[in-house]
């Protein structure tokens, strides 16, 4: 009797475990959720457009596997696929559809290939053409700094930075001014720049204008009123939303001339209020208040002065106001060669001629050499680096120098625009 039922009571039991594993399999699929497709399989990714993508196999392979990607297929070429010889890529693009990359992976001689999906879709919310937040506002010495954006006794550097975003966290910006050389501006992005091959990716607005009339006709070069600033750019690679990744430098034109002086720094003196100002007569209705206003010495063993004037109206007190206490202030960077030159011998007429290309306030707006491509960027070493795209942009002024009677070149910004969401396409240099 036992032993005749032993072979049914078994069959029973498998039978009732197999009706449970059943069951399980078919609640609302869950074996399709937890696990991942088979290693070698094509792999699925997901993403909204201007978002930065980290992609990967999952096919097991080797520390010393080399890897090589490539996209296959796309409805647009407005993508960045970069860190293409490693196990981790990173994709972005700028339009929806879909995107088909393939890894292919060499394992001491054994090769697999990946085919790995991506599905780019239109963000959930509308994304702004311009600067989202100003993070840093820095200015050195100069005219403007107490006018653009205004500045008031008594104010701190919060709050200055505050008045700074209501100036160029919008559509429509308002001038501010970064002063005499090094002085910057910190601002970010609601969404990724992305970073597209062969055209132009971003824009810095300023205030560059071409010259009407140039006293020197032979002159080859486009000028006017072109005060370049250095850009440098970043992307949100620990995804805080904060500027604190490394930074790169855009090379521009200016950045390999013989004249240009890499690793700058300069240091600027609060002027005594009591000084006793040296006058130094002027140009036309300009006077030269004070010659020897603020002191300044660099690392290249010279010195001079930022010189105060009396033009456009502006305040006579060059120190920003809400550092009244700190005695000097100090910045590095890429320093420009001159491009002030008075084409009238007279100090009447000073044209400020632009750089090619690469910088901030350096041609107008609506020139194509106002616009940034993200491929210039430059590491530490000066090396190229190809980035994904950017979250975060800095902007200093890279010239140190006077122009006669307008005073210190300073850059001055007025916001700044993502070309790709625009819809602009302007092919690189």
């Amino acid at each position: 009797m036992y032993k005749r039922a032993l072979p049914y009571f078994r069959s029973t039991i498998l039978l009732a475990a197999a009706i449970m594993l059943t069951n399980c399999s078919d609640n609302g699929g869950s074996d399709d959720v937890s696990n991942p497709p088979i290693a070698g399989q094509d792999l699925p990714y997901n993403v909204a457009r201007f978002t930065i993508l980290a992609v990967s196999p999952n096919i097991v392979a080797g520390a010393d596997a080399a890897y090589s990607w490539t996209v296959t297929n796309a409805p647009t070429q407005n993508y960045s696929l970069v860190n293409t010889t490693t196990k981790e890529a990173l994709f972005a693009a700028t339009e929806v559809g879909t995107y088909n990359l393939t890894v292919t992976i060499n394992d001491k001689g054994a090769i697999q290939n990946q085919k790995i999906v991506i599905t780019v879709s239109k963000e959930a919310k509308e994304l702004k053409t311009f600067i989202a937040k100003v993070f840093e506002f820095k200015p050195a010495p100069g005219q403007f700094i107490n006018d653009l954006p205004a500045a008031n006794d008594g104010d701190t550097a919060e709050r200055v930075l505050t008045r700074t975003n209501t100036y160029l966290a919008k559509k429509n910006g308002d001038l501010i001014s970064l002063g005499a050389f090094g002085g910057y501006v910190v601002f970010g992005f609601d969404h990724t720049i992305v970073n597209v091959k062969e055209k132009r990716d971003f824009r810095v607005l300023g205030n560059a204008f071409w010259a009407e009339a140039n006293p020197n006709p032979n002159s080859t070069m486009r000028g006017g009123s072109s005060e370049a600033g250095v850009i440098m750019v970043s992307y949100d690679k620990n995804k805080n939303g904060l500027p604190d990744d490394e930074w790169y430098e855009i090379e521009g034109a200016g950045h390999k001339m013989e004249k240009t002086i890499h690793n700058y720094e300069i240091t600027y003196y609060r002027p005594d209020p009591n000084k006793i100002p040296v006058p130094g007569g002027g140009t036309g209705t300009v006077n030269f208040t004070d010659t020897e206003y603020i002191y300044w010495k660099d690392n290249q063993g010279k010195d001079g002065y930022l010189v105060q004037n009396n033009a456009y109206n502006h305040s006579l007190e060059y120190w920003p106001k809400w550092l009244k206490d700190q005695q000097s202030i100090t910045f590095k960077g890429t320093r420009l060669p001159d491009n002030a030159v008075d084409e009238s011998g007279t100090g009447s007429y000073f044209v400020q001629y632009a750089f090619l290309y690469g910088y901030a306030d350096n041609a107008p707006n609506n020139d194509d050499d106002s616009a940034i491509d993200i491929d210039w960027a430059i590491d530490k070493n000066g090396d190229k680096i190809r980035l994904p795209g950017i979250d975060f942009v800095k902007v200093y002024n890279g010239l140190n120098q006077q122009a006669g009677w307008l005073g210190e070149t300073s850059t001055e910004i007025m916001g700044a625009t993502d070309l790709h969401l625009l819809g602009e396409n302007i092919p690189t240099r």
